[in-house]
């Protein structure tokens, strides 16, 4: 194993690293992992932030290794990149990737042989985002509803104690009580503590989340009808057998996404136009075999603990050495 302290090894570290001519001034663009023998037919590229800087992960989905890490997300530096790998690139089949337009582009003008596949794993979580902000927004409107009827309460305390003011005064408390659900609950807590159990589907809910929920959906049906149409969409995405109707399965997409039109809440129609904007693209992960990042997804996690390990990552090129060594 080369020493990354010796010349050869910071040679070999940086073998790959190129400058770009941006904004008046020279990039350099850090490439510590390059492996063309790490390619295969079906490929997953992702984003990861390190050191408070996005990289680009373009990893085998098949095995997990990683073919490229290189400190940029733009469409035009990923470019010079993926140039040095040459036709190996026109190998590839497939290539499983985020709702991220530049990395659309990205694969369009680099993977040219490639059919995108949209990760499942980031398309239900932005609908199980767009779920949890209908949640923080209610959460503020209580908050401010509470905020208001605390104010009302202590002018009325006040009049109350005002022995300048004539007419009758009712006796009121001095002190502002939060008012309480059937579950024992004030209404923002109940918000606050629902978060797990709307991102899940409601048979792994367990019986405390069960209770919580009837008061939930009962105090707030439109966001009870917000959850039911991610828990459908989510029904949907389920992995399809190997002989299924592509027909059928476009026109259910298709209905569901006209459901999600006509929901009451905004963010869910804002999660209906992401997938009716990349519904190809989504409908591409059954016809080609529910093909995920499932185990390029690991990548991240190794990431992560590699951060974790080397206790930061100020020293960006021994970073960039031990990163090479673990993914």
């Amino acid at each position: 194993m080369t020493d990354f302290s010796t010349v050869q090894g910071q040679e070999k570290l940086h073998q790959h690293d190129f400058d770009i001519y941006s904004n008046g001034k020279y990039k350099n663009i850090f490439v510590p992992i390059f492996r063309p023998e790490c390619f295969g037919v079906h490929m997953a590229i992702d984003e990861k932030h390190i050191n408070n800087q996005y990289y680009t992960v373009l990893s085998n989905a098949k095995t997990g290794k990683v073919a490229l890490l290189c400190s940029t997300i733009r469409a035009n530096e990923l470019k010079i990149c993926l140039d040095k790998f040459g036709p190996i690139l026109e190998t590839v089949s497939y290539v499983s990737l985020d709702l991220s337009p530049t990395f659309e582009l990205v694969v369009n003008e680099n993977f040219t042989n490639a059919i995108q596949i949209a990760d499942k794993f980031h398309v239900i979580k932005n609908g199980i985002e767009d779920l949890q902000a209908i949640r923080i927004r209610l959460k503020q409107e209580e908050l401010k509803l509470q905020r208001e009827e605390q104010a009302l309460h202590e002018k009325k305390y006040k009049e109350s104690k005002d022995k300048i003011l004539i007419g009758p005064k009712m006796k009121v408390a001095k002190g502002f009580k939060i008012k309480k659900l059937a579950n024992g609950e004030t209404a923002p807590e109940l918000l606050s503590r629902s978060r797990y159990l709307l991102a899940i589907s409601q048979d792994k809910w367990n019986e405390y989340q069960q209770r919580r929920a009837t008061v939930l959906f009962e105090k707030y049906p439109s966001l009870k009808e917000a959850y039911q149409c991610v828990i459908d969409f989510r029904e949907w995405y389920k992995p399809k057998k190997a002989h299924f109707e592509p027909f059928i399965n476009e026109r259910e997409l298709g209905n569901w996404i006209d459901k999600a039109e006509n929901n009451p809440n905004n963010e869910i129609k804002n999660f209906s136009n992401l997938v009716k904007n990349h519904e190809e693209r989504i409908l591409n992960y059954h016809k080609h075999g529910n093909k995920t990042n499932a185990i390029a997804e690991s990548v991240n996690a190794k990431i992560k603990e590699a951060i974790r390990q080397n206790k930061g990552c100020r020293d960006l090129d021994f970073f960039h050495y031990r990163i090479s060594i673990v993914i």
